[in-house]
């Protein structure tokens, strides 16, 4: 009987954390480079459909994710997003007003963001959504551009340096 108690209690503890790593918080910290052959082909060359980053550096803690997306031949645009959906400024080039927000859902990241300006065409808005999923030393990060009512979706890889 003493044998059969410590086999449950064994298989108990194992049970309990098996549950808590699937339910760990995904980690995103690190720098991660664009890979064109494994993403969309719309988003590369002069226009792209939607625009990615060539390189991401993302740290992360348990409360806030720090992220700096740098691209040939433009400024970097960086953010601290806290991870509970809290509204940040993003830090965009000159004459650019963004805000965004982010949340982890399950083993995903969901970052949501308002960028404003103006054009000879007016006032722009456009809306992003970005959800981001780690496999291994591959980061996908899908993103959703809407503007004036019309969206479109492009998907882009990145693999960890």
């Amino acid at each position: 009987m003493r044998r059969w108690t410590i086999a449950v209690s064994v298989a108990v503890t194992l049970t309990a954390q098996a549950i808590s790593i699937a339910q760990a918080a995904p980690e995103f910290s690190g720098t991660w480079r664009l890979n064109q052959a494994k993403s969309s082909r719309a988003i590369v060359g002069n226009t792209p459909d939607i625009q990615f980053a060539s390189q991401l550096e993302v740290k992360q803690s348990a409360t806030d994710i720090s992220i700096v997306a740098t691209s040939v031949r433009q400024q970097p645009v960086s953010a601290v997003y806290k991870l509970d959906g809290t509204k940040v400024n993003v830090q965009a080039p000159e004459g650019i007003t963004e805000t965004g927000e982010a949340k982890l859902n399950g083993t995903t990241l969901v970052i949501t963001s308002r960028r404003s300006f103006s054009s000879p065409a007016g006032d722009i808005v456009v809306d992003f959504k970005e959800v981001w999923n780690r496999s291994g030393n591959e980061l996908t990060v899908e993103k959703t551009r809407t503007q004036s009512g019309d969206s479109s979706t492009q998907k882009a890889v990145y693999d960890k340096l």
